[in-house]
């Protein structure tokens, strides 16, 4: 497939969507559920060294790159084979990059393409003048030691080369999520990160009464260039759950608390007037203290609930980890309510609260 450059008509379509890029194997079920929400907001590419992920996939355009170096067979966890693999497919996959303002890469590290590769994929995109965020997935080390070290290391090389990284840890949400067999686990995350990515897409691009941009997106990165993820909800009446529930749930051990940068989206039931959401984002502000930092807020309406607000957050500049999760879940100890967040297109993820 060639992309349709005639008279720069491409770009002008592309500056008003977001491009869902998924490389390796781990991200191909996830960048599949995104794909499928058929969301006019956004196109996706799939890239891989595994010629058997191809037919399984599910994107706009799949990419088959590294035939020379890995024989379609992957990168078989070597970092090297990735870097080298999707270097060498740098200009084809240029035409399928260029014209967009906001990139956002998916890529569960450990396996060898996506931790060799995400850097590189990420090069392409900020070169061609996209704003590039980098959700990157931490392998279990309950499983495998190894592919956890390579991770990390991948990791922390592109935060220290300045790439936007949203840090995702798979054990971090099985801690939370409670313990269930480990593919619902995985299954779960996915929908969640789905959800995630589509409704940040949306509210960018969509039509929605408060809008956040990709200059938002910017600023809150300046305040340091990894953040993570953090999630909460409960029904109208009870904003201060929603509050509590926000600042435990975070797909990294880190304290919310500790960030100098917030990146906010309400999803809200159709028609909510602002008054009505406006005491969850004070509940909000008030736990994390955010006097002195820098705080972006967007909406978006879901048609389909009635009685539900869920706050997704990105938080930049936390602290380094060492933080011990008692004294940040400690508002939760005399809390009994249990929130089920909707999850578009009809998957639901529990998340029980943490006790």
């Amino acid at each position: 497939m060639q992309p349709n450059t005639e008279g720069g008509s491409f770009s002008d379509e592309r500056a008003g969507k977001v491009l869902i890029v998924g490389l390796g194997s781990g991200a191909k079920r996830l960048l599949g559920l995104v794909h499928e929400t058929s969301s006019e907001n956004i196109d996706t590419l799939f890239i891989t060294t595994d010629d058997q992920d191809i037919p399984l996939a599910k994107a706009d355009t799949k990419f088959l790159i590294g035939r020379r170096l890995c024989g379609g067979k992957g990168s078989m966890g070597l970092t090297e084979l990735g870097e080298r693999s999707v270097e060498d497919a740098r200009r084809d996959l240029e035409p399928f990059m260029r014209g967009y303002n906001l990139i956002i890469q998916i890529a569960t590290l450990g396996r060898g393409t996506a931790s060799g590769g995400a850097h590189v994929v990420a090069s392409i995109g900020e070169g061609l003048g996209a704003t590039v965020l980098n959700f990157l997935i931490l392998p279990s080390a309950t499983l495998e030691s190894m592919p956890r070290t390579i991770a990390n290391h991948a990791k922390n090389s592109m935060i220290k080369r300045g790439f936007k990284v949203v840090s995702i840890d798979q054990d971090r949400f099985q801690e939370i999520n409670g313990q269930q067999p480990f593919s619902r686990t995985l299954a779960a995350l996915d929908a969640l990160m789905s959800w995630i990515v589509v409704s940040l897409a949306d509210t960018i691009y969509g039509r929605t009464e408060r809008s956040l941009t990709i200059s938002d997106l910017r600023s809150v990165f300046k305040e340091g260039n990894e953040g993570s993820i953090f999630i909460g909800g409960s029904f109208m009446g009870d904003p201060r759950t929603a509050a509590e529930e926000f600042i435990s749930c975070g797909l990294m051990r880190r304290d919310p608390k500790t960030g100098k940068g917030f990146l906010l989206n309400l999803v809200t039931p159709k028609g909510l007037k602002d008054t009505a959401t406006r005491p969850f984002i004070d509940e909000l502000l008030d736990l994390v203290h955010a006097e002195d930092k820098t705080v972006f807020i967007g909406s978006l309406e879901d048609p389909k609930r009635t009685d539900i607000v869920d706050l997704i957050g990105i938080i930049t500049g936390m602290d380094d980890g060492s933080v011990n999760l008692a004294e940040v879940t400690k508002a939760h100890q005399h809390s009994t309510a249990r929130h089920i967040p909707h999850i578009h297109p009809g998957d639901r993820w529990e998340i029980p609260m943490i006790r």
